[in-house]
């Protein structure tokens, strides 16, 4: 009996509690969003609405139930008519110093999180207690993380990569001049994945430069680097020029003629077979280059190469002189063929100037006596066959009568006409 009378004692006092009003206006569940990724947070606000205008509500208590694998409770965000506290799965709201209400207003604000290691689903966020059956809970779902570690675009202003930019091309090139500092634009497929870019690329150095573009999946599981070599070109100043430099301004071989000209790298000189060795003068433009001459002595007959070669300063350059040297041979000795006229009196040379005209002598009549011996036979038969012929020429005809001279048959041929 004393059960029934307290029952009905606390169901007189929740309808004393909860006015009648209560029964007309409908209390929901609004959030910030829908789809919430993990470690996302969202807000939740609890409204009461659609009261009529003799209607009030005070002293309520709300509940909202949730899965706690999936979302937390983070805080309340200031619910001036409301008490809110978190125990586990379940918020609780309760009125404020009694306060009443008799328009739509916001019973609770609160802020809520997506577990980090929540796995994707769907999580309700169900609505009870004074709000009898005029409660509307709510639905919020997380979604899973992004496994997405490309790039949809990258570029760098004023500059084209080398291919031309594709999501499955992670390696590029381009050259620049005069410039220290880029802007770097890489947009990820998955708006959600991190994207880092090496610092480098504010303050590039002269030469070549490797800048890394990091992408990061969502779920940090999946990472992908794009790479671009960017070489920096810069207009040298007159000091770097000159550390640079590896000409001659000046180059000489003693005892020698040689057109020198900064720009011809080859030279050529003739030299006679005494001459062994070379003294090359050779001066850089810069006076801090290095400078070597080698192959200048010891030359030996026919073509040597003398190499005069130039390292800059800086170490960067180097150029090579030459001078091709033809080294004659000796001259023949020639031995004397007559006597010293100076030593008359040597007895050797005496013989030999005897035996030499001699022989000259000799040498001279034979020839004298074979040119007439030859000359008297040719004048013999010269002389021969004229005297044949002037001969038949001048034999005379032994003429034995007058007859036979004179011809007398033209008169003997007249005399018979007649």
């Amino acid at each position: 009996m004393k059960k029934q009378i307290i029952k009905v004692f606390l169901m007189a006092l929740i309808l004393f509690a909860v006015p009648n009003s209560i029964k007309a206006a409908t209390f929901s569940v609004t959030k910030s969003a829908d789809n919430i990724k993990p470690s996302g947070e969202f807000i939740v606000i609890v409204k009461a609405s659609n009261f009529e205008s003799d209607e009030s509500i005070t002293g309520y208590t709300l509940y909202i139930d949730y899965d706690v694998t999936k979302i937390e409770f983070v805080s309340d965000e200031g619910s001036p008519l409301s008490n809110i506290s978190s125990n586990g799965g379940r918020i609780t709201i309760t009125n404020k110093d009694g306060t009443e209400q008799k328009s739509d207003f916001e019973l609770a604000k609160i802020k809520m999180r997506a577990k980090n290691n929540a796995s994707a689903g769907s999580s309700n966020l169900s609505l009870s207690g004074s709000c009898g059956n005029s409660c509307n809970g709510a639905n919020v779902t997380v979604a899973a993380l992004g496994t997405d570690a490309t790039l949809s675009s990258l570029s760098i202003p004023n500059t084209t990569l080398n291919p031309e930019f594709s999501s499955g091309t992670t390696s590029y090139r381009t050259s620049i001049q005069d410039i220290t500092s880029l802007t770097v634009n890489a947009t990820p497929t998955d708006s959600s994945a991190k994207v880092q870019i090496s610092d480098n690329y504010k303050n590039l150095q002269k030469g070549d430069n490797k800048i890394d573009v990091v992408v990061t999946s969502e779920d940090g599981n999946n990472q992908k680097t794009y790479t671009i070599n960017v070489t920096l070109n810069m207009t040298p100043t007159e000091e770097e020029l000159l550390k640079a430099n590896a000409t001659l301004k000046e180059l000489k071989v003693k005892d020698q003629k040689l057109d020198f000209d900064p720009n011809e790298k080859k030279y050529y000189l003739t030299v006679d077979n005494k001459i062994e060795k070379l003294e090359v003068t050779a001066k850089a433009t810069n006076d801090k280059a290095k400078v070597t001459v080698e192959n200048n002595s010891k030359l030996k007959v026919g073509k040597n190469t003398i190499k005069i070669t130039v390292v800059s300063e800086d170490t960067t350059k180097t150029e090579t002189y030459q001078i091709i040297v033809t080294r004659n041979e000796a001259e023949k000795e020639v031995k004397k063929t007559c006597p010293d006229i100076n030593n008359m009196s040597n007895w050797t040379n005496m013989i030999w100037i005897v035996i030499s005209i001699t022989a000259f002598v000799t040498f001279t009549l034979g020839i004298v006596l074979g040119y007439f011996l030859c000359k008297k036979d040719v004048l013999h038969k010269i002389f021969k066959k004229k005297n044949k012929k002037k001969k038949n020429d001048e034999e005379a005809v032994p003429i034995e009568t007058l007859s036979d001279t004179i011809d007398l048959s033209d008169t003997i041929n007249e005399i018979n006409k007649r």
